[in-house]
Formats: C-alpha cells, sequence, structure tokens
C-alpha cells in the first residue's frame, strides 16, 4: 500500500510538471454614434478595440472591407466574421452588438462587445520550486598549468575541472541551494535551437526563457599543492619518514547583483597521500577530498545541520548526501539570543550552548540519523564539527556573517 501512494505521488508531480496552454478571454464594451446603424455600430467597435492592448486601428480600417453588417431582426445576435481577424491580425476572435437605437431622427446608438481570446504557454517547474532558494553557480577555479604529487605530474586544467565538479556535486546534495550550470552552455544552445525548429509543438516553446540568474558565485584559485616530508620522531622511529600532501586554496563568494565580496577566505588543507600512481586516480581522489573540506566550511557556516526530530538518543538531522558520513562525531549546540555590533549595528549572529555531542549512524539522500553520545539534544539546535579551540559550556559563531549574508 505505502508502494502504491508512494508511485501515485510521484505521478501526480509528473502530470504537473512541463508546459501547458492556457488561454484567456476577456470581454470590453464600446459606445458608438452614428447617423446611420451601420456607422454608429463601426464607431463603438472602434471604442471597443482602441481599450484590447495590442490592437490600434482606426474606423476607416472598417469602411474598406465593408465589414459591418446589421441585422435589424436581431439586435443581439453574433456577428462571427473573418474579416474582424483579418483587420486585427487575428487579435480579436469576435463582436457582438448589443444594443442599436435611434436617439432623434438619423442619429444612431450603439453598444457592442468585442471577444478577445490569448492563448499562452506556460512551463511548471519539475519537483519543488527553484525559486524557494538561493540561486548559486561554482565557477571554474584558477590553476597553474602542472602541480606535482608524489613524484606524479598532475595536470591543472584537471585538476581544476575535477575539484569545480565536485563542489557542485556536494553542494547540490545538500538540497539548500538552487544550483546553476554555467559551464554547458552549447548544450543548452543547441536544445534551445531544436525547440526553435519548424514542427516543433508551440507547447514546448514555453520551456524558453526560463533561465535564472544566480545571486551568488564561488570563485576561486589553486594555489599550491604537493607533498611535505616529515622527519621521523619517537613514534615512527628516527629513520622514518612519511609523505604528506597539502593544498592551498584561495575562494570568495560573489553577491552577483551588486558585484560584492561577501566572503573570502585561504584555506590550508593537509591530508595523507593517495595510494595510487596514476595521475588520473590521483586528480579525481584530491579533487574530491579539496571540495569535501571546502563545502564543509562553507555549508557549515551558511547552513549549518539542525535538528528536525529528537526521540530520546535517536534525532534526525536535515541534512544528508554525501556531506555527512556514518561514524562522523558532531557537537550539539542551542542557539541563544542574537549578538549585535556596537558600532555598525549589525547582527555578529547567535549565541551558541553547547549541549551534548552526536554520532552519525545513517546517511539517506535528504537527511540523516544520529545518537547522543554526550549530553543531550533538542528540536530546533545545530551541529558543528567537534573542535577544542573553545570553550566547553558556549561559543559565540564565529562566521556567523554567513548566516546574515544569505538569511537577511
Amino acid at each position: 500500500m505505502k508502494r502504491l501512494l508512494l508511485c501515485l505521488v510521484l505521478l501526480n508531480s509528473f502530470l504537473w510538471a512541463g508546459a501547458h496552454k492556457v488561454v484567456s478571454t476577456r470581454v470590453v464594451q464600446g459606445v458608438g454614434e452614428g447617423t446611420t446603424r451601420s456607422e454608429a455600430i463601426t464607431e463603438a467597435l472602434v471604442d471597443a478595440l482602441g481599450q484590447l492592448q495590442g490592437v490600434r486601428l482606426s474606423k476607416t480600417a472598417f469602411s474598406k472591407d465593408q465589414l459591418i453588417e446589421t441585422d435589424t431582426s436581431s439586435k443581439s445576435a453574433y456577428l462571427y466574421s473573418s474579416k474582424i481577424k483579418k483587420i486585427t491580425h487575428g487579435k480579436v476572435n469576435s463582436y457582438k452588438v448589443v444594443e442599436v437605437m435611434e436617439i432623434e431622427p438619423h442619429h444612431y446608438k450603439a453598444i457592442v462587445e468585442v471577444t478577445k481570446r490569448t492563448t499562452r504557454y506556460k512551463y511548471r517547474d519539475a519537483g519543488h520550486n527553484p525559486h524557494n532558494r538561493r540561486t548559486l553557480a561554482v565557477l571554474p577555479f584558477e590553476y597553474k598549468p602542472t602541480y606535482s604529487l608524489h613524484g606524479i605530474t598532475i595536470d591543472g586544467r584537471e585538476l581544476s575541472r575535477r575539484l569545480t565538479q565536485s563542489i557542485i556535486n556536494k553542494i547540490t546534495q545538500t538540497r539548500k541551494f538552487t544550483i546553476l550550470d554555467r559551464q554547458n552552455s552549447k548544450y543548452y544552445e543547441f536544445e534551445k535551437s531544436f525547440l526553435l525548429s519548424p514542427g516543433t509543438d508551440p507547447v514546448e516553446l514555453a520551456r524558453i526563457g526560463k533561465r535564472l540568474g544566480a545571486d551568488y558565485f564561488i570563485i576561486g584559485q589553486i594555489l599550491d599543492f604537493g607533498t611535505d616530508k616529515k622527519e621521523g620522531n619517537y613514534l615512527l622511529g628516527p629513520d622514518e619518514t612519511t609523505e604528506e600532501a597539502y593544498a592551498t586554496i584561495a575562494y570568495r563568494v560573489l553577491y552577483v547583483p551588486r558585484q560584492q565580496i561577501k566572503w573570502s577566505d585561504t584555506i590550508d588543507i593537509a591530508f595523507e597521500v593517495p595510494p595510487t600512481k596514476r595521475a588520473e586516480s590521483l586528480t579525481v581522489k584530491v579533487g574530491d577530498k579539496i571540495a569535501q573540506v571546502l563545502v564543509d566550511q562553507i555549508m557549515f557556516n551558511i547552513y549549518p545541520p539542525r535538528i528536525v526530530r529528537s526521540s530520546g538518543k535517536n534525532i534526525i538531522l536535515n541534512m544528508g548526501g554525501n556531506t555527512l558520513h556514518p561514524g562522523d562525531r558532531f557537537e550539539i549546540y542551542a542557539l541563544g539570543k542574537k549578538i549585535y555590533d556596537p558600532y555598525t549595528k549589525e547582527s555578529l549572529g547567535r549565541e551558541e550552548i553547547k549541549i551534548g555531542e552526536l554520532e552519525i549512524t545513517k546517511v539517506l539522500p535528504k537527511f540523516s540519523y544520529a545518537k547522543v553520545i554526550e549530553g543531550k539534544a533538542k528540536k530546533g539546535a545545530i551541529i558543528r564539527p567537534a573542535a577544542s579551540n573553545h570553550n566547553e559550556n558556549q561559543n559565540v559563531g564565529k562566521d556567523s556573517m554567513f548566516e546574515e549574508m544569505f538569511h537577511k
């Protein structure tokens, strides 16, 4: 039964998605006077058509085509004519004489109704409304021609491509932004040309003109990348040395409408050298590792995971995908009062009071399960990576400007 219900929900979402035709009808009334019935009706038609947006003509157009045909036996008879469509270029479908009265000898007054039907095509987005989330685009990171890691030469362009794609993958899976593609325009242009080609259903044209502009750009540079040798110590032995990979990445979050730098940082990342000798495999593994550190920093400061359900020691977090992993441990913080800068009057964020710790037990595409291993948890609390450089009892979010820049 549950499976059937799920299928019906999915089917309903697909049925409502896509392009569809919308027909709207507008009826306007015009009044005119003349020395004859036909002249009064003509004046009334000109008056009515003048009220319709996109329809402009004079009464001479009617007289030249001898459009007006009166029917003395029925004042309210419909006068459908292909001539009126021709004269108005199809913008008016029909007119109707409501009333014609003789005010005095050789002086008539006519009232007519003109009907204009407009057909337009709308496209309904599949799934969630993309306008409910901030839009973000990740641009290719700048790079050096080559890098050397463990004696293997890595192509800088390929490393940048892999890093950029990995960042896109990880941010997309958080489901907190509408991610825009800025690297595959040729495919969109191909589809646009196809939709504009002869033989395409007019309804499909509604797909054109739905592109979104970006609220934010993430741009960056791969400043340095390589390996360091570490000398032995009393644990490894005086003659033992190890190699550790490192990367230095500079990145910025730009607010596109104002060309404003909202956040800028340079991060140093150290990690074990991946056990592979193939340049392609190294590029993939290293790109993923760098992207994970960068996305964690961005996401945990902009949208730190929140506890959406708590039952005893078992809790559910509103983040899934590949941002969290089973076995990861985090600290739980209850949010306190807002704090303001006394000089700029801007919000510095909210006081964060540590109330416990948790461990991730299961990760799904949209949310994750965890268990409390110390202290307590409550609905609405946030989690942050475990750290030892702050007071155990309370912490004021040092990167709360992220919250301000995205949540105003």
